[in-house]
């Protein structure tokens, strides 16, 4: 539970700019640094600071240039100027040797333009550091196997003036397949000495045959501070975990033990100033951004408002604006941001324009469909354009409904145990509406659901991919709605009379030969369109549009499908966009 992932985590929080610092803004991997050589720039507040996070997987290496808020982690930043290490000391079951695995590390630092990418190869040789072997053999390996370890129901904490109360902690016998023990030591405020103690049997997943994917079960993570304006040979120990097979190894004291075994190895620090520049301001050297678009930057969980002034400037040659309006069940979340061109699954030709999602689903109680909307992207193309003013007017852009009978008769079906359902579930089968190889595609009988998806790469040309198979039957940890469509329609407001263009449809279907290639086409002739008012979106007009369509018999759900439902792994379209 290393709480930097609390600081990484916060790296997209809205903030209110001042424009007092500036942040480069990139994004990259190991293999393409080149990549956050970028010109993406940020305003932000006196209450933030620019970082560069490299986060390490094994084989990849993913690195970002951004800002966060002062507050953003658990234990309070005394200077911004820092680079804070999370490593792990682990046992190689294979050599029989510890060695050293860094997870994150974090550079911070308070003036302009002070995250350049030129820094990034210096990160990983800044600290490292060690614990003797042999005291680790003793207290972390020992035989490799262990019956009993402390255990605390809850975070037991205290401080340099009450101490903490270790009397809840008993020891207890762990389950026969479980060999090791885990405890955490996590310091909230170095500086009183608070910090918190954790202890239990290893999780089982630690315990079985991917137990060395997850780090292993024995070894000691370590979260640690420096402050380069400070003396650099010293750092603050931020969190411990011990991951132990030694007898008594959940001892309190096991924390104090690690500390003083602890040594750290600076390394090359030259690229890093022992004192900060004595201006704040940004190089007159900078290049500047070619066409630079000025974009909101803010997200919220809030249903029905974002305030936002913090912004973000890149370039118009590859980025746009959008307001990203995501829900999950009650919840919505709302994010204000840039986003790359080529993002988008299928081209955007025009701005601005307008994407929904929605899902039709069958309620077997009330015996109804329900058409619930899962996101709206706003997409523009010049400065603050995405203003959250716009917001309330996105929820009534424009919704899509499907008449119910022919729902119930291509969809829902009659009940039948087995349908026919073409197979091909390798890899969609591209061309145009009329295309489907059947060879390709065989029918199968199938007992469970149906799933179906088109994909239109180029809705004008009627160029789509066609995929279709049958679902596997539900687990304790798997389920899939047997009734249901997605869309995904896209709309451009500077092209009237409006219409709107399908990107993606999903179907879950129980119906008889309910995978056929022309039930797409079927679809569309039953598709409503109901238009909102859409000036508010609209730059160029100041009057409402509305459709002359009524919407069918089909009612609309503020609910979400439930919960348990898993269909990324099937279908394509749960995402609107290729990243974000």
């Amino acid at each position: 539970m290393m709480i930097v992932q609390g600081l990484v985590l916060l790296l997209l929080l809205s903030i209110v700019p001042t424009n007092s610092l500036i942040c480069y803004e990139c994004g990259c991997d190991q293999s393409d640094t080149a990549a956050c050589d970028c010109d993406t720039t940020s305003d932000i507040t006196d209450n933030d600071y620019c970082v560069i996070l490299e986060q390490r997987y094994v084989g990849t290496t993913y690195i970002q240039l951004s800002r966060i808020p002062r507050n953003s982690s658990w234990i309070y930043i005394e200077d911004p100027y820092y680079i804070l290490t999370h490593e792990s000391i682990r046992y190689n079951l294979t050599t029989s040797q510890w060695y050293l695995w860094t997870f994150i590390v974090v550079y911070g630092c308070d003036w302009d333009l002070c995250n350049a990418p030129n820094l990034i190869n210096s990160l990983p040789n800044s600290f490292k550091y060690n614990i003797n072997s042999i005291w680790l053999d003793l207290n972390i390996y020992g035989t490799g196997a262990v019956t009993s370890c402390h255990h605390c129901d809850t975070e037991v904490c205290g401080n340099v003036t009450n101490s903490s109360d270790f009397i809840q902690c008993q020891m207890v016998t762990c389950d026969t397949n479980i060999t090791s023990c885990l405890t955490y030591d996590l310091w909230n405020n170095v500086a009183t000495g608070e910090q918190c103690y954790q202890s239990q049997c290893a999780p089982e997943y630690l315990n079985g045959e991917f137990a060395e994917s997850y780090g292993g079960k024995y070894r000691i993570d370590i979260e640690a501070v420096v402050y380069l304006a400070q003396d650099r040979s010293k750092y603050d120990i931020w969190e411990l975990d011990v991951f132990c097979a030694v007898k008594n190894c959940t001892r309190p004291t096991i924390f104090q033990e690690v500390s003083q075994q602890l040594t750290m190895e600076i390394g090359d620090l030259s690229a890093f100033p022992p004192t900060r520049p004595l201006t704040t301001h940004a190089s007159t050297t900078t290049t500047p951004i070619p066409d630079p678009l000025r974009c909101y930057s803010c997200d919220c969980s809030d249903a029905s408002t974002c305030p936002c002034s913090s912004t973000v400037v890149s370039s118009l040659d590859y980025t746009y604006c959008v307001i990203i309006r995501e829900h999950y069940g009650q919840d919505v979340w709302t994010s204000l941001r840039h986003i790359d061109q080529n993002s988008t699954r299928v081209h955007i030709q025009d701005f601005p324009y307008l994407l929904v999602r929605e899902s039709i689903l069958y309620d077997e109680q009330l015996i109804q469909w329900n058409t619930t909307t899962n996101s709206i992207v706003y997409g523009c193309n010049y400065d603050l354009c995405n203003h959250p003013s716009l917001i309330p007017y996105m929820s009534n852009s424009f919704q899509m409904y499907v008449q119910e009978d022919w729902l119930n008769t291509n969809v829902k079906g009659t009940g039948q145990p087995v349908r026919n359902c073409h197979e091909c579930p390798e890899e969609p089968q591209c061309g145009t509406s009329d295309f489907l190889d059947a060879s390709r595609c065989p029918i199968r009988e199938c007992n469970t659901t149906c799933l179906v998806s088109d994909i239109f790469d180029k809705p004008n040309d009627d160029l789509q991919c066609y995929q279709s198979f049958c679902a596997p039957s539900d687990s304790e940890h798997f389920h899939i709605d047997t009734n249901r469509v997605d869309i995904e329609g896209l709309l451009y407001l500077n092209k009237e009379p409006y219409t709107v263009e399908l990107w993606e449809v999903d179907i879950y279907c129980r119906a008889d030969d309910c995978s056929r290639p022309e039930i797409f086409s079927e679809l569309k002739s039953n598709l409503t369109v109901v238009i909102g008012d859409l000036g508010p979106l609209d730059p160029q007009t100041s009057t409402s549009s509305q459709s002359t369509n009524n919407p069918s018999t089909t009612t609309q759900s503020t609910t979400n499908p439930p919960t348990t439902t898993s269909t990324a792994s099937l279908l394509s379209g749960d995402s609107l966009f290729i990243s974000l």
